[in-house]
């Protein structure tokens, strides 16, 4: 999660090399006559991502900050070989057609994402050219080489990647392969083929490549004018004038661009010049006053990506916008259209769509401190974080920036607290959204990540992942081993971080929970049930308050450990009040709440126990373990931040979980 404050400072002069380009330019050294040496590379997942599946097919790559320097391959592989593309399509599809031209035996696959997205159409045009290939349900498709013939292909899809598998497979067939499309989409391959001297001819919807060799090469690869379009989306909505130096300005890749000077923005494209095949200039922005925009699908083809960031864009334009031709956004790292639409409903304006395209209706005014589902996409991640600079505050579930552009919190100047989560399984932890809604009550620019860590992980990375954060939660199994490593004054803790004493807020969270819910325990008879490290807390805190406690335990020697360490008695009479810190289990079942019992306190948040339906069974005030973590946690965000504890439970949940997008199931 990632909480803002609106605060930014733009430093445009960060390079951001090209992920189309970068792709290109590593396969093409990879086949190529000797050494190449590629700057300005794309440092993002997605390129990695190329860099180790060309290692496995023999590659060597040496990387040195973001320059590349590449051996080509010396020796084919001669068994099946499996190829990892991550999250990256371009990735995929590509290799299919490097890897089937060189005549290799390999399995490809990707991540969840990944696995979701088409590949038939790259698999049958390039069988069209001889290529074999096989599907499986445990990878993404297996490609069993083939001898190529060239072929004249037909587009059935407007897309590059396609196009571009075709090509690169035609530099091994046997005579010409020509691909012809619909619409011209996006000619990096062509460029970068024609400035390495293949032996290619192309112009407007056609293609063709004959059998060549790839001379080696040094080339700088220009910034990606897709990552500058979210520093050109914020900078016309803030009114701000930037210049964004050495971006590649290619026709096919300007979509976005050209429909904001259709829409009255004052962008230019100066000091343009020839680099290694490729037009690169520098995008000058000024102040503008925008009308509502309206994208063609040409447009929609040679800015595919931008799409989404020219939505959110839109909403801060008074009207009604119209992107024609936008269906392929259903096949991307998610399901586009659905993410722009919950942008748009989250920001208060209205969407629609039909078999055209998509329609957004806005009144040009942002609601502040959204909270947004990012679907697991990059991209739509960075539109929900410019959109919510633009508004003035805001917060996004995941970032995964890393895929395509790991600067991007660098370029956008923005300085967030480091917080996080760490515990066995913490992935569906409530505490993310807990953190954005403090977060942003304080406007606190801040970063909360859930970090999985096994029972059984070293002391040595245990210490290294706390001294990461600025300030850290502490979950099982790790809150007694933590307490021990940093010699804290407690055996349990929860809370720890730069400056402050590792503690346990885990005891002023359930007795701030009492105080909210106004019941009367103060003195009265009490019964924890468990005894580890929140239970501990508890008893800590309640004695302060004079109460009389009994401890039950399925493990009696446990159980005995905390009566004794804390002078408690056996039992109880007449208990008002149950706090439950066991998870629903047989032991639990057989627990039959006493009748003078007034109030049931529940710790784990995550599902119902038997103890949870006796006591409404029974009319008792029952406080469930979400407002307990509220408290505990709001404990914590205070001493990180050095601001007051927030005690508003009840704006949390109409805030946050009261959303068609965020149940609190």
């Amino acid at each position: 999660m990632i909480s803002l404050n609106g605060q930014f400072h733009l430093n445009t002069g960060i390079p951001y090399g090209d992920k189309s380009v970068s792709h290109r330019a590593l396969m093409l050294a990879a086949i190529s006559d000797g050494t190449s040496v590629i700057h300005n590379v794309s440092n993002s997942d997605d390129v990695r991502s190329t860099a180790h599946c060309l290692e496995q097919l023999g590659v060597k790559i040496v990387f040195q900050g973001t320059t590349a320097t590449v051996t080509p391959i010396s020796k084919l592989p001669k068994c099946e070989i499996t190829l990892d593309c991550g999250n990256s399509g371009t990735t995929a599809r590509l290799l299919a057609g490097l890897v089937a031209g060189l005549g290799i035996s390999a399995r490809f696959v990707g991540d969840s994402s990944l696995s979701k997205r088409p590949m038939g159409r790259v698999i049958e045009p390039l069988t069209q050219l001889g290529a074999r290939f096989e599907k499986a349900d445990d990878c993404l498709f297996v490609c069993k080489g083939g001898k190529l013939t060239g072929a004249t292909v037909h587009a059935a899809v407007n897309s590059a990647q396609v196009k571009s598998a075709v090509l690169l497979a035609g530099l091994f067939a046997s005579g010409a392969t020509t691909y012809i499309e619909k619409v011209p989409t996006r000619n990096h391959t062509e460029r970068m083929l024609r400035y390495l001297g293949c032996n290619i001819e192309a112009c407007d919807c056609t293609a063709t490549v004959k059998k060549s060799k790839i001379r080696a090469f040094e080339l700088t690869v220009p910034n990606d004018p897709s990552s500058a379009a979210y520093f050109v989306a914020l900078a016309l909505a803030q009114k701000i004038e930037i210049t964004l130096p050495n971006v590649l300005i290619d026709d096919t890749r300007l979509g976005f661009y050209r429909v904001l000077q259709n829409s009255g923005a004052n962008i230019s494209f100066e000091n343009i010049r020839d680099c290694c095949g490729e037009k690169v200039g520098d995008i000058v922005v000024k102040k503008s006053r925008l009308k509502p925009f309206v994208a063609t699908e040409k447009d929609v083809c040679d800015g595919i990506d931008e799409i989404p960031i020219l939505c959110t864009l839109a909403l801060t334009v008074k009207g009604s916008h119209t992107f024609y031709g936008v269906d392929e956004l259903r096949h991307k790292e998610s399901d586009r259209i659905a993410a722009i639409r919950h942008i748009v409903v989250m920001s208060g304006q209205t969407f629609g769509e039909n078999d055209e395209g998509v329609y957004i209706s806005t009144s040009g005014k942002l609601r502040k401190n959204v909270y947004f589902h990012s679907f697991d996409d990059h991209r739509i991640a960075m539109c929900e974080v410019i959109l919510s600079l633009i508004a003035g505050g805001g917060s996004v579930d995941k970032t995964p920036f890393s895929v395509s552009l790991p600067q991007f919190e660098h370029i956008l100047g923005i300085t967030l607290l480091r917080l996080g989560l760490i515990g066995q399984s913490v992935a569906d932890s409530k505490s993310p959204l807990l953190m954005a809604h403090l977060a942003m009550n304080a406007g606190i620019t801040c970063r909360y990540d859930t970090v999985n860590l096994p029972k059984d992980v070293s002391d040595d990375r245990l210490l290294k992942v706390i001294d990461a954060f600025d300030g850290l939660n502490v979950t099982m199994p790790h809150k007694n081993r933590v307490a021990s490593l940093l010699k804290a004054d407690v055996t349990s803790v929860n809370t720890v971080g730069r400056g402050i004493k590792p503690t346990s807020t885990d005891g002023y969270g359930i007795v701030q929970s009492l105080v909210n819910k106004g019941v009367d325990f103060q003195g009265k008879n009490l019964l924890v049930v468990g005894a580890g490290g929140a239970a501990e807390a508890c008893v800590v805190e309640l004695l302060k308050h004079d109460c009389n406690i009994a401890i039950l335990n399925r493990t009696e020697e446990h159980r005995l450990r905390l009566q004794n360490k804390y002078n408690l008695p056996e039992s109880v009479e007449n208990p008002v009040g149950v706090l439950s810190f066991i998870p629903q289990c047989e032991y639990e079942s057989q627990l039959k709440l006493p009748e003078s019992v007034k109030f049931v306190l529940i710790a784990d948040y995550k599902g119902t126990s038997h103890i949870y339906h006796q006591a409404v069974d029974s009319d008792c005030v029952v406080i469930d373990g979400l407002e307990m973590l509220y408290h505990q946690g709001a404990k914590s965000f205070a001493l990180w931040t050095d601001t007051p504890v927030q005690n508003d439970y009840d704006s949390f949940l109409r805030s946050v979980f009261n959303t068609q997008y965020l149940p609190i199931a």
